[in-house]
């Protein structure tokens, strides 16, 4: 006596191993192109957290509420829609911030420089030795639905110093 054999149809083998492979295959394209924003650093701004030439991974699905102190961000440029920059939130609606003598302040409690990283200016080249028009800036509070941006790389970087507030809408993806 021999053994029935349990012969499964090619078509059921198929689908077995191509469904999920097709799902898969979706999913990966959805992450990539919808969730997932890859961007090439462009300059030096967000060193020495983001070197120039380096990639970084932005996550689109984001909750405006969730946005965080130390959060790094892409937003659109709010003088030049086609422009983006890439920043770390320092200031939530309704805060106050302010710079003395190169230290960062949030309602008057300076930021801790280990959680927000500034390069060693020496470094750099073009930097003029002694004070800079970024060493000290008056205290603004952060309007409704907007938020205080800077570039870690504070001596180079265009952020919330001279561009003001970002508009919650502007911001694109916070980084991963």
């Amino acid at each position: 006596m021999s053994k029935p054999k349990n012969k499964v149809p090619l078509k059921t083998k198929l689908i077995v191993i191509l469904l999920p492979m097709g799902i898969g295959l979706v999913s990966a394209m959805f992450v990539k192109y919808k969730v997932l924003l890859p961007v090439a650093v462009p300059n030096s701004y967000m060193e020495p957290t983001l070197k120039k030439g380096d990639t970084a991974y932005f996550n689109r699905f984001y909750r405006k509420s969730q946005l965080g102190i130390g959060d790094v961000v892409i937003a659109t440029s709010p003088l030049d829609p086609n422009a983006t920059i890439i920043a770390r939130i320092i200031g939530k609606p309704g805060d106050s911030i302010s710079i003395q003598k190169r230290l960062v302040f949030r309602n008057g409690t300076i930021l801790d420089p280990t959680i927000f990283p500034e390069p060693n200016t020496q470094l750099i080249s073009l930097i003029p030795a002694g004070k800079t028009e970024h060493d000290d800036m008056n205290p603004v509070t952060v309007p409704e639905k907007h938020f205080f941006l800077l570039t870690d790389n504070r001596e180079l970087g265009v952020d919330s110093r001279t561009l003001g507030t970002i508009q919650e809408s502007q911001i694109i993806a916070v980084m991963w």
